[in-house]
């Protein structure tokens, strides 16, 4: 019987991220789409044979269903089906499918079907073109057909777009076959690709026009990737070593994409930054970070240790054939941890040093160019027409440069901009330069020629303003910083800027933003050994004050109030511009940050105390919303270490006070706690209540998260006193929310709405937004506990708002867990889902541990309602464990009730009572009543599904008790059930 076959197969169905349950839900997600796909297509499912292959499905459809049907309408309405399945599905129980069709005779013995026809098919569904297509395509599915059924069916059918498939040859096993591959969904918007867990596989630079030469290491590094994955080796490691300037990069750059189609699976391009001015190398961690993140994996879902990010990252290129580039390496220690160990997978590594260390890794050392792939480079990179290809000036030129591309490039750039100048112009010249680089580096001699021609050839003011630039701390410069370091006018410096950029000493990576090459920028600070010290210093110091001036201005809009350091700015002549707005503001700071954090470096190494204090104080509001908080710790311990050597103890107070904050926020609630403790007793010996109003704000807030809710109370009664005392109405508002919290946790749900509405009230006098976003989501909280449900909406709805205008990122992931558990509480769990996983994604980002374990709890919560026990039950797991970690037990008991409740929906009552008792013991020892009345509630449901209703009323009555005293919503619906057990019971 002839009859037509289909084949499918689910892409990735082993992958080690997929658990038995995932692996589950994609096979119940397979067969619904088949059979929804087939109803669509008119073909009946129950008249097919079929067959269970694990990871697949094979189908024989019946002699007289018509063949054209598989091609028209079955691959269209297989995509709507799977995309219909993975839309509310997570990354790993999502589908991507390849599906393979023939025809042919088909044979039925006692052990059921056979044919040759049979064999094809499975040898078409292997094939390694149609797994490449469905890789590389951002689609759900890929399919293949063969040669006969191409030409009897595809090419006669009306609606099968037979121009859309594409030609491949086959090669499996013994089969050597033409077959015809489309993908049906090829149209569709990439960002699908990243919602079925793919993310950037082909990171590779463009691969540069300019490259020449370097035929024999192309070749000597072409011939060994062959040789090794032929051989089947674990890894080829290529390590590419050379002088700065030799075209490292490039080269790597141009192997790799005459190599990119023998990898498949991807082509990845990594910086290490090794030898980046301004920046520090990549830590491995980070590099596995990025890499793991480029191949789909979700920032939330990387590991926090090096160990399990290198597990992760050698799991995930399992069976793949990747290409990596690890570009600018530092040295063993930095490359080893990001090296895969799958067969077939190539490394290309790029240093200015050998890797000796490196264990099996085949060294190519990189050297100056051939002299006739020197002049060839000279010739096509100069565009003129009138260069002679052979002549005596050419070779002179490209010798005097070293035979170096950076040195090459510079003066090809200077022949092609000047059309009156000849060869012999800038061999007389190169002749006659100074050798100013010679002296660092031997082998930097012919490129100190190329450099010293270029900045001779500059004015002399020019000169100047180009050896100031390398004096910067920082990587990239604009107009007003260059203006500051050469004291002179902002529109005199665009102009040297504009033509040190047509002289390409400078590259424009942005408008407006200037870069030097790294051995541009040491050659400039190598001039400047020949200004004087006072000259150097002046400039920077001019620099560092530039930086304090608009720093205290951007502070100021950030704040939205004056700036702490105001008194302190100082005019300058030379045009500085200071942002206008609160917009203009963050953007500043957003850009000009990595140079303040390199100025504040810079001033500590130099021991300029005074800027480190005030650079620190000035950023920290900045680095409190946006991050990185690693380097806060960094600049505030600076700041704290500096104030102390100038006998600044106020100072010093300060920054403490800063670290403890960040220190907090990223879980490390014993080391906040000293810090704020210490800034608290200087403020008390220098009798500063400001200070000490501050310190027991902070004190009272870990204190509070520690649960020692009395403890929390007491310094917030005491700053209370303070600011009243002083008096300070914005520091009292904000005590007095503070305060409001501690009463909401230890379970006084009026005393804190009411605490909460007078902080309000005053910020609203003050006029202070972000006080009053402050105090709104705080409120808001408090009445969902009520149950006044849209009041709480609209607070947390107000709060969000605020804290999006005003740019503070740092305070949008508690908001967004708030207005989740208010999805939650009126049902709408879909949304609840929706805004947990975006605070997720924020805190993440930050680093904010604690935020990360409320979203992570209240996704968990919001999932169990809607049925997704797996994927809730990793949520609370992740989320307990964060708890536990930095000792929060008030949400480890939150996490635990939530966990009961899960365990009592999917494994019953007698595995969700040891949850909730846990979580009652907590509740009691860190003296939460509504917890205390959760866990309670828990284990007397537990009763009740049992059929123990005596014990059920008993506990849901002591629940209840507890519910009503402090006013939870709760109560109403523990009431209800009290009172249809006592019916029961009857």
């Amino acid at each position: 019987m002839h009859r037509t076959i289909l084949a499918v197969d689910v892409e990735g169905f082993g992958d080690r991220s997929r658990t038995s349950l995932h692996q589950v839900a994609v096979r119940n997600g397979l067969y619904r789409a088949l059979r929804k796909a087939f109803r669509e297509a008119d073909i009946s499912w129950a008249d097919c044979h079929r067959e269970d292959r694990g990871d697949g499905v094979f189908i024989l459809a019946r002699p007289e269903v018509p063949k054209a049907r598989f091609v028209d309408p079955l691959p269209q309405a297989m995509v709507d089906a799977l995309r219909e399945h993975n839309r509310d599905r997570c990354a790993e129980e999502r589908i991507r499918l390849r599906m393979a069709l023939h025809a042919g005779e088909i044979y039925v013995d006692d052990h059921g079907v056979t044919a040759t026809a049979i064999n094809h098919t499975f040898r078409l569904l292997d094939a390694l073109p149609l797994k490449a297509a469905l890789a590389d395509s951002p689609g759900v599915l890929a399919l293949v057909v063969s040669s006969w059924f191409y030409d009897e069916v595809v090419r006669h059918s009306s609606g099968a777009s037979a121009d859309s498939y594409r030609s491949v040859t086959v090669k499996v096993k013994e089969t050597v076959t033409t077959c015809w591959i489309r993908l049906p969904d090829h149209t569709a918007d990439t960002t699908h690709r990243n919602e079925i867990g793919h993310g950037m596989t082909r990171t590779l630079p463009r691969d540069t026009a300019a490259f020449i030469g370097r035929v024999q290491e192309l070749a000597k590094l072409l011939a060994a990737v062959t040789k090794a994955t032929d051989a089947g080796r674990i890894v080829a490691v290529h390590a590419i070593d050379g002088m700065a300037g030799i075209g490292k990069t490039a080269f790597a750059v141009h192997a790799a994409h005459l190599l990119a189609d023998r990898f498949p699976d991807g082509q990845l391009f990594a910086r290490l930054h090794a030898h980046t001015p301004g920046q520090r190398p990549v830590a491995p961690a980070e590099a596995l970070a990025s890499l793991l993140t480029a191949l789909g994996v979700a920032a939330r879902n990387v590991p926090p240790d090096l160990d399990a990010r290198a597990a992760m990252w050698r799991d995930r290129l399992t069976g793949k054939k990747i290409l990596l580039i690890l570009d600018d390496a530092q040295g063993r220690q930095q490359v080893e941890p990001l090296l895969p160990a799958t067969p077939g997978c190539l490394v290309i590594v790029t240093s200015r040093r050998r890797l000796t260390a490196l264990d099996n890794a085949m060294p190519l050392a990189l050297g100056t160019l051939p002299p006739h792939e020197a002049v060839a480079l000279f010739i096509r990179l100069s565009a003129r027409d009138d260069i002679e290809k052979h002549s005596d000036s050419d070779a002179e030129l490209v010798r005097m440069c070293g035979y170096l591309p950076l040195g090459i490039s510079l003066l090809a750039a200077r022949l092609r901009h000047h059309p009156s100048w000849s060869v012999a112009d800038l061999v007389h010249d190169l002749s006659t330069a100074r050798d100013r680089l010679g002296k660092l580096r031997a082998e930097d001699i012919a490129v100190a020629a190329a450099f010293d021609l270029s900045y001779r050839d500059l004015p002399a003011d020019r000169q100047r303003v180009f050896r100031y630039l390398g004096l910067h701390p920082g990587t990239e410069l604009d107009a007003y910083s260059v203006a500051a370091l050469t004291d002179i006018s902002v529109s005199a410096v665009r102009a040297h800027l504009d033509e040190l950029y047509n002289d390409h000493l400078l590259d424009e990576p942005a408008r407006g933003r200037f870069r030097m090459h790294d051995l541009v920028r040491e050659y400039s600070r190598r001039l400047t050994e020949n200004d004087a010290a006072t000259d150097r210093e002046q400039a920077l110091e001019r620099l560092l004050n530039h930086y304090l001036d608009t720093i205290a201005v951007a502070d100021g809009h950030i704040t939205a109030g004056a700036s702490h350091y105001a008194e302190a700015a100082r005019s300058s002549d030379t045009g500085t511009s200071h942002p206008s707005t609160r917009h203009e503001a963050w953007a500043w700071m957003r850009t000009e940050y990595p140079n303040i954090f390199a100025c504040v470096m810079y001033a500590l190494h130099h021991e300029k105390h005074e800027h480190v204090i005030q650079l620190a104080a000035g950023m920290s509001t900045f680095q409190y919303a946006v991050g990185p908080w690693e380097q806060a710790i960094q600049v505030n311990r600076a700041a704290a270490a500096a104030a102390l050597h100038i006998g600044d103890q106020r100072r010093r107070g300060d920054a403490l006070n800063r670290l403890g904050i960040i220190q907090r926020r990223l879980g490390d609630f014993s080391s906040a706690t000293k810090s704020h403790a210490l800034a608290l007793g200087i403020y008390r010996e220098l009798g500063h209540q400001r200070g000490e109003l501050a310190a027991l704000n902070r004190l009272g807030i870990l204190l509070r998260l520690k649960d020692d809710y009395p403890g929390a109370a007491a310094a917030h009664t005491r700053a209370l006193a303070i600011a009243r005392e002083i008096p300070e109405p914005l520091d009292e508002a904000y005590t007095l929310n503070e305060l409001g919290i501690v009463r909401f946790v230890a379970g006084g749900y009026p005393e804190a709405i009411e605490v909460h509405t007078r902080a309000l009230s005053i910020y609203r006098e003050l006029n202070d937004q972000l006080g009053q976003a402050f105090a709104l989501n705080e409120l808001g909280v408090a009445r969902r506990a009520t149950g006044d449900y849209m009041a709480a909406f609209e607070a947390h709805a107000l709060a969000l708002s605020t804290y999006h205008d005003l740019g503070l990122t740092v305070s949008l992931a508690f908001t967004l867990n708030s207005l989740g558990s208010v999805y939650r509480a009126v049902g709408n769990f879909g949304k609840s889902i929706e805004v947990h996983r975006e605070a997720l994604d924020i805190a993440c980002t930050l680093g904010d541990r604690l935020d990360q374990a409320n979203a992570l709890s209240g996704l968990g919560a919001a999932q169990r309602l809607t049925g997704r026990y797996s994927e809730a039950d990793r949520a609370l797991a992740q989320a307990l464990r964060i708890y536990r970690d930095i000792g929060h037990r008030l949400g480890e008991a939150e996490a635990l009730t939530e966990g009961g409740a899960l365990l009592r929906a999917t494994a019953g009552p007698n595995e969700a009572l040891d949850r909730y008792a846990q979580a009652l013991r907590i509740a009691r020892d860190v003296h939460s009543p509504i917890e205390e009345a959760r866990a309670l509630e828990g284990m007397g449901r537990c009763a009740a599904d049992r059929l123990d209703v005596g014990a059920a009323l008993d506990t849901l009555r002591n629940a209840l008790v507890i519910y009503q005293h402090v006013g939870a919503v709760e109560a109403g619906a523990t009431a209800e059930l009290i009172e249809a057990l006592s019916q029961r019971n009857v």
